[in-house]
């Protein structure tokens, strides 16, 4: 069997001497590598300033800006004109609103106090508020707490304005009263009649 002739091929030194390549082809491979550099560069540093250009531009859209004033709700009153006309004459209050809360579970009272010698009663802390239901005669008491005490102000504080409203809490065991019932609220020598539940 012949042996291969090699003499023809060039050496490695040969190759190592005349490197294949074409110097077009490098120029547009450096030109393409450049370019996509420059691209990354310019999207890296358009990135970094878009923050700041965003809060500019809110800022400019938000300065003006003011939240939506809330239109007071008006509550329907529990008693009629000529009766809160005569419970303010006698007694110093306005009375705002009886509804249920906490699920029908509770009843919230509001009132305003428009004179505060007149409305003691309402702040006598030996006084228990009731609200006496008509269609079944129960009596709905202000519930009391072991750390806070009696759901309703006291005079205790000494602290009792005209035109601030008040609260007191009646409590409605097992929703006992519904919206649109009628109850009467008697606190010491106060009394009202006939009050609708909201």
């Amino acid at each position: 069997m012949k042996n291969p002739d090699y003499s023809d091929r060039p050496s490695m030194d040969d190759q190592k001497s005349h490197p294949k390549g074409h110097p077009l082809l490098i120029i547009m491979v450096v030109v393409i590598c450049m370019t996509v550099l420059m691209a990354f560069a310019s999207s890296v540093a358009k990135s970094a300033e878009s923050p700041a250009t965003v809060t500019q531009s809110q800022q400019s859209i938000f300065k003006d800006w003011k939240p939506p004033v809330a239109q007071p709700v008006k509550l329907p009153s529990p008693v009629s004109p000529q009766t809160a006309k005569e419970i303010a004459e006698k007694w110093g209050v306005e009375l705002i609103s009886l509804r249920l809360t906490a699920a029908g579970y509770m009843i919230d009272f509001r009132f305003r106090v428009l004179d505060e010698k007149k409305a003691n009663s309402f702040f006598d802390h030996r006084i228990k508020p009731l609200l006496v239901v008509e269609k079944s005669n129960a009596k709905l008491p202000v519930p009391m707490a072991a750390k806070v005490g009696a759901f309703r102000p006291t005079n205790r504080g000494k602290s009792i304005r005209p035109n601030k409203i008040y609260y007191m809490v009646f409590g409605n065991p097992d929703a006992h009263v519904k919206s649109g019932e009628k109850v009467t609220m008697v606190i010491g020598d106060f009394k009202a009649e006939h009050l609708t539940v909201n």
